[in-house]
């Protein structure tokens, strides 16, 4: 593990695993700051911002993978990591990609029994849990069979899952044999000097199974190696969308692709992290309150976050505007001038003296909103994981804040697109990064990928991997889409959730929904149309801001009230219900909607840990509600 040039990311181009990229890294640049995380004993105290660096961190390290050794960890052994962003989760898979092994990541949000299916499929016998709420689902896991649906020619069984090994980041007191984290980063019988990567290490060797959402089936365990996740990393850091000279904040849970690849940026490169703090030690529960204050205080120079949070950022953004107070009323000119002045220079439109004079004499509180959001240092934003609303990136676009969206899958380890700072084309999700080759299938415009960052297929699951890539060695995605003449590529909508009417049109719900999610007081808008002479909406209610929203209108709204059957919120639903369907063809209106008294969550099995709906749960979960709106045609 000699000592590389201290350029942006030499390390990862030449190094042959994952462990060798960061000790080369580690070696060359001792004192440079690793990550920086706050620390607050509660959501509201007052942070305290603690950093390491690479000379701070990698006694840890060293002595983690040491432990990790003494449990028979070797090449090929699987360990798992259950539990939400946090410097320990990193500290952990940084071990186990020095000694060789292979890292199973677990959504802290999954249930027990979800969460032993992945253990049970990956064979993880050694796990780390973050707190007393993972550890309850190891205890619950060590005493009761594990429920394994069916798939792939195997049918629905029950299984042990044989769990060894324990390291908790936190105190537990219902694993009496976990080991403390704390405990092994400062015991003194383990070196401080990492030990020797195994030489028979490689690029082609396997550093992660990461485990599909599931909305479709039992999650898949996805086979990333260490070539992907480094040549996804030079790809990235080679188009220039992560900044290589600041800090990048992240919030993601670490079991999804995107926030993994935003990690190995952090540690592999000359960029750093910043983390939000842990208030709650005994569960893993986020606050996103506290978060969007972390990320203020923060001062990343790139926020890398799924829509969701842009969504709910512009909305709440456009709710504060709608009062009466004058803060209130000055935010709402800002907004509604900055919105005008962009549309017209989008279309070609010159502006008069006095609009010119307004929209700069406004400037100051454009950059106080891009400050107030996310913080002093802050160039762009980086949006994955599903499709941004182009409405959503416009408006932060007009107000000077830049998100470029990006494309990839937990099966191509994880970008193959993104737009840049000084190339972007909204509603695109930019051009390939380097070494993805791009196609687009005659038949039905599906999504074809192939490159060095593409991973090869699934674990135990042989009739998938055939099913998903080809014999010439094409990923199908299952994303339909096209590439323009510039190369940007465009999705229009999931190959496998497209509704197909009785009358045969096919519809992508995605872009219809995405009218809806825009209104502040939406939540989750859910398309149904399948077989049926037309389409029918489920709508779920974003309570906090409709609350606002109505005591702004003059509503007395008590807190026992269900909002879903005032009728105040469904002339609200209906307006927004009648805007939308003046924009559609006719087969795709909305000719009647319901709204649900609950919202989607993880929690209720109604979405992902990666915050998709699921789509044949939900139809499932509200069918006599969608029978009932159709009986209403027949009436």
């Amino acid at each position: 593990m000699s000592a590389q040039p201290s350029n942006q990311f030499d390390n990862v181009v030449h190094a042959s695993s994952i462990g060798e990229a960061f000790w080369q890294r580690a070696i060359a640049t001792p004192q440079a700051t690793l990550y920086s995380a706050a620390v607050a004993p509660s959501p509201s105290a007052t942070r305290v911002w603690q950093s390491e660096t690479y000379a701070s961190a990698t006694p840890k390290i060293a002595r983690l993978a040491h432990h990790l050794l003494s449990l028979g960890v070797s090449r090929g052994t699987t360990v798992a990591i259950i539990s939400q962003t946090r410097p320990e989760w990193m500290l952990a898979d940084m071990a186990i990609q020095t000694v060789g092994g292979i890292a199973v990541s677990v959504y802290q949000s999954l249930p027990a029994f979800e969460a032993g299916y992945i253990l049970h499929d990956s064979k993880a016998a050694i796990v780390f849990v973050e707190n007393e709420e993972q550890a309850e689902k190891i205890a619950l896991l060590r005493r009761a069979p594990c429920p394994i649906p069916e798939r792939e020619q195997q049918p629905a069984s029950s299984a042990h899952v044989d769990i060894q090994h324990v390291i908790s980041f936190e105190k537990v007191a219902s694993l009496p044999d976990a080991v403390l984290f704390s405990d092994i980063i400062s015991n003194s019988a383990y070196p401080t000097q990492p030990p020797p990567i195994p030489t028979e290490l490689g690029r082609e060797s396997i550093a992660s199974y990461v485990y599909t959402s599931g909305t479709t089936g039992p999650p898949k365990g996805v086979i990333q190696t260490h070539g992907n996740h480094l040549t996804n990393v030079e790809q990235v850091a080679t188009a220039g969308v992560f900044v290589l000279d600041g800090s990048l904040f992240l919030y993601l849970p670490l079991a999804h692709s995107f926030a993994r690849l935003a990690y190995y940026i952090g540690f592999l490169t000359s960029a750093y992290l910043t983390l939000p703090a842990i208030a709650d030690r005994k569960t893993s529960k986020i606050d996103l309150a506290a978060v969007a204050r972390d990320l203020r205080e923060a001062n990343p120079s790139v926020l890398p976050s799924v829509p969701r949070l842009f969504e709910k950022m512009s909305a709440a953004l456009q709710a504060r505007a709608a009062g009466k107070t004058f803060q209130q009323k000055l935010l709402r000119a800002c907004i509604t001038n900055a919105l005008n002045t962009y549309e017209r220079r989008m279309k070609g439109a010159s502006l008069s003296l006095i609009e010119k004079l307004l929209f700069e004499g406004l400037s100051p509180i454009r950059t106080k909103i891009k400050q107030q959001l996310f913080g002093n240092a802050f160039r762009h934003g980086i949006s994955g994981g599903a499709k941004l609303d182009p409405t959503v990136n416009k408006f932060f676009d007009a107000l000077g804040i830049l998100i470029c969206e990006g494309y990839g899958l937990t099966e191509t380890c994880v970008a193959t697109h993104v737009n840049l700072p000084n190339n972007r084309f909204i509603g695109s999700v930019g051009p390939a990064l380097p070494g993805v080759e791009v196609a687009i299938t005659a038949q039905d415009g599906e999504i074809l990928m192939r490159g060095p960052n593409i991973t090869q297929g699934y674990l135990n699951r042989p009739q998938a991997t055939a099913d998903s890539w080809d014999a010439e060695g094409w990923f199908h995605t299952g994303d339909i889409g096209r590439v323009d003449e510039r190369g940007f590529l465009y999705i229009t909508d999931r190959k496998k959730e497209l509704v197909v009417t009785a009358g045969g049109k096919k519809i992508a719900p995605q872009g219809i929904e995405s009218l809806f999610k825009r209104h502040p007081f939406i939540s989750q808008a859910f398309l149904y149309g399948d077989g049926k002479p037309h389409c029918v909406m489920l709508f779920t209610l974003n309570e906090v801001e409709l609350r606002g929203l109505l005591s702004h209108e003059g509503f007395t709204v008590t807190a026992d009230i269900k909002l879903s059957h005032l009728p105040a919120v469904r002339a609200l639903v209906e307006k927004a219900v009648s805007d939308a369907n003046s924009g559609l063809a006719s087969f795709e209106t909305i000719k009647h909607f319901a709204i649900l008294d609950e919202d989607f969550t993880v929690e209720n099995g109604l979405l992902t840990p990666t915050m998709k709906m699921k789509r044949k749960a939900i139809t499932a979960k509200h069918a006599s509600v969608i029978d009932l709106l159709y009986s209403q045609s027949q009436h």
